[in-house]
């Protein structure tokens, strides 16, 4: 059991050193588009950000119906709108990516995701990523 757990713990630290630091970038969001009907809502919008030394840039169209998590055409980004109080919604888009860690002979998968809330009138919006963590 104690090994167990002794290497449990040099997995956290490995996961620990292998996370990049910093912030990221701030992402772009044009084109919101929001349509609903009796049956329910439907979302697109364009999102882009651009590289870091924290994270690779993208630039991709999302759409989806609410309030489902949808894979965007960059299959990297990963949307979903869900509703709040009228007449708000919340946006979270996740930003997934692989590298290759020489440190620790394997490939981490990193992620970074944000919110924001925005009404059926804002066409246009920013993201900042709050979340991020990766697995090597």
């Amino acid at each position: 059991m104690q090994i167990s757990l002794f290497s449990v713990f040099l997995s956290a630290i490995g996961l620990t050193s292998a996370l990049h630091n910093g912030l990221a970038a701030t992402w772009n969001a044009t084109n919101f588009q929001l349509e609903c009907s009796p049956g329910g809502c439907a979302y697109r919008f364009n999102i882009s950000a651009p590289p870091t030394d924290n994270a690779p840039g993208f630039d991709t169209f999302c759409e989806g119906l609410t309030p489902n998590a949808t894979v965007c055409n960059d299959t990297t980004i990963t949307a979903s709108v869900s509703p709040l109080t009228n007449p708000l919604w919340n946006v979270k888009v996740q930003h997934e990516w692989h590298e290759e860690e020489t440190d620790f002979d394997a490939e981490a998968t990193y992620w970074q995701a944000g919110s924001t809330n925005v009404t059926d009138t804002n066409s246009t919006f920013l993201i900042k990523p709050n979340v991020f963590y990766g697995v090597a």
